[in-house]
């Protein structure tokens, strides 16, 4: 008996929203088949998703065309079913969406979904690569012969990525925290911590890298960061008021001339006690900075209140050093690239070294990152360097 699609609202799998460590992308030989499904209206993609339902598949339900892209990037999908919009005269989003599946994932099964078909629109669509285009309302028996069956009879589970709104404002943000150490103090008690943001999902989104890539596709990265700094000082003070270690924020170059940042700084810290000079706002290498006068004005209005600053990744990516004397930064932090088992490797040695000379003439001190052994710990602290920072010490682990 054929089944048409029928739009009504559904819960959403409530079980999956706790269950963290759910987090793709699966391992190559993962048993389940995953299909996609995009559409803005939840209603329609829900009733899809429970529809398509089946042992051995995995079906992701994604909002918008930024977060399905995340998922084409990085995993396997046997079929995509997204809807057509038409996002400018004479331009439709899921036409464009197909190019970027046949670039990810050449052996997708694409299948469009429009409320207005034309025979242009269709030709066009099989021409770039759709299986079919289906007019809406359609039988979903249609989707079945065109979806391949999964081969696994391995549970399966419906999986829906959160929207940037849903993240931003529903509680989705916590922390973990990884210590900080004085190296040349054993037993090594936390100088400071690290705040790393993640999202509570189940979806791919619970990857840091992913969480950050969606907000930067929706052009809303400092909206996502602000998020990320109420949740550090809403989960995270209260650990933090009660020792006398350092909190350091990760902040992206786009946010440091937000002019939202000192407001909401503020705020989230005088609500947990923590007192600025405690806070050390650690500079990320994701892009430049931008311009000097403001990255200056804006640093400078932060350290007045007493808050002090660190530059992280320094010699990978982005160089914010040309930046030195807008930021004036208390603490250099050498990437893991270079920190971990640098004592093996003659170059990263070398490099190590320079940077650590570096934070001499400008003042600073020295982050480590990276330090997973014994003898890298050593070789750091023989070296002169006064922090660090890696798995030997602690893992990220939550407030």
């Amino acid at each position: 008996m054929s089944r048409a699609v029928v739009l009504q609202w559904t819960e959403h799998d409530a079980a999956a929203a706790g269950m963290i460590e759910r987090v793709m992308p699966h391992a190559v030989d993962s048993p389940l088949q995953t299909v996609l499904i995009v559409d803005d209206d939840p209603d329609i993609a829900d009733a899809l998703a429970m529809l398509l339902e089946r042992p051995g598949r995995e079906l992701i339900v994604c909002g918008d065309l930024e977060s399905a892209e995340i998922v084409i990037e990085r995993m396997p999908v046997a079929g995509v079913i997204t809807d057509v919009r038409l996002s400018s005269p004479f331009r439709f989003e899921g036409l464009d969406f197909i190019k970027h599946i046949r670039r990810h994932s050449p052996k997708s099964v694409i299948v469009l979904m429009t409320g207005a078909n034309s025979p242009e629109l269709e030709n066009e669509a099989i021409a770039r690569g759709a299986a079919a285009v289906l007019t809406k309302p359609f039988d979903t028996a249609l989707l079945d012969e065109l979806i391949p069956e999964p081969r696994s009879h391995d549970e399966g589970r419906i999986i829906r990525m959160p929207s940037l709104d849903t993240i931003v404002t529903e509680a989705k943000l916590f922390p973990l925290l990884q210590p900080i150490v004085r190296l040349a103090e054993p037993p090594f008690a936390p100088f400071g911590y690290e705040s790393l943001a993640r999202c509570e999902t189940p979806s791919i989104l619970a990857l840091p890298d992913a969480l950050f890539d969606y907000a930067h596709r929706k052009g809303r990265v400092a909206e996502l960061e602000l998020a990320c700094i109420r949740a550090t000082f809403a989960q995270a003070g209260s650990r933090i008021v009660n020792s006398s270690a350092n909190l350091f924020i990760n902040l992206h170059p786009s946010v440091i001339v937000n002019e939202r940042l000192p407001e909401v700084l503020e705020e989230a810290r005088a609500a947990t006690g923590i007192a600025p000079e405690r806070v050390v706002l650690e500079i990320t290498e994701q892009e430049s900075l931008g311009e000097a006068v403001r990255v200056a004005r804006q640093c400078a209005g932060l350290r007045g209140l007493g808050y002090t600053f660190a530059l992280d990744d320094v010699g990978v990516a982005y160089s914010h050093l040309t930046h030195v004397d807008e930021i004036r930064p208390t603490y250099l932090k050498i990437s893991q690239h270079f920190g971990t088992s640098f004592e093996a490797d003659t170059t990263r040695t070398k490099i190590v070294h320079n940077i650590l000379s570096l934070a001499h003439e400008l003042g600073c001190e020295l982050v480590l990152e990276g330090i997973e052994t014994a003898e890298t710990r050593d070789a750091a602290r023989e070296a002169g360097i006064p922090l660090g920072q890696g798995f030997l010490f602690g893992r990220p682990s939550a407030a």
